[in-house]
């Protein structure tokens, strides 16, 4: 049976931070693949920034062009509506019944799993990686698997260790809106640092996130 981990998310944009986490899930459970699956419509995020779909999956197969066990999915931009994990675990679980999934989250995440929409659905259908916000949130995360384990049962939550990429996909694009607006170029390295750089380009070819 294949064990595929699933890299769900805005991606808007995709950062180093997203690279990292899915290399350490795949290196230390064994996977086969990781696929960088693009959200439709985030049923809990803002949407005020939201680029297109079309846009957010190319920016994805820019960032992981050297990596062969990554995958890009437009399995969630398919579909109509706001998109929940439990639909897509549960779709993906019928549709692929010889795949184990993995479902990769942050810690941010995992403290709020219990009021996702049908967590016990997710958990049907996969099981949780969880990336650490920093090195020194590793024994609250754990007490926090812990908990989950009692409420859901055991053997769902695993922990990933990475580095910590101290950024976010909101901090970059309020960089992205300022570089764009600024009337002399900015260095690529010091302006954006933990963002792919062909990435970069894409972005002002393409001029998203200007305005």
């Amino acid at each position: 049976m294949l064990s595929i981990g699933i890299m769900g998310g805005t991606f808007n944009p995709i950062h180093n931070g997203h690279i990292e986490i899915a290399k350490a899930a795949y290196e230390q459970y064994n996977l086969d693949e990781v696929w960088f699956m693009p959200n439709h419509i985030p049923g809990y995020k803002d949407k005020t920034h939201l680029i297109s779909g079309e846009k957010r999956l190319a920016m994805v197969e820019l960032a992981i062009k050297d990596y062969p066990y990554f995958k890009t999915s437009d399995f969630e931009l398919k579909r109509e509506g706001n998109t929940y994990t439990a639909e897509t675990m549960q779709l993906l679980g019928k549709e692929y019944p010889n795949i184990h999934f993995y479902f990769i989250i942050g810690e941010d995440s995992l403290n709020y799993f219990d009021k996702w929409k049908e967590p016990e659905t997710i958990l049907a259908y996969s099981d949780i990686l969880v990336a650490p916000r920093d090195e020194s949130s590793t024994d609250s995360m754990q007490k926090r698997i812990t908990e989950l384990h009692e409420m859901y049962g055991n053997n769902h939550f695993f922990p990933i260790i990475c580095p910590k990429i101290d950024c976010s996909s909101s901090e970059l694009r309020e960089k992205l809106i300022l570089i764009q607006n600024e009337s002399t170029k900015l260095d690529f390295k010091q302006s954006i640092p933990y963002l792919n750089q062909d990435v970069f380009s894409y972005i002002i070819q393409n001029e998203l996130y200007k305005n």
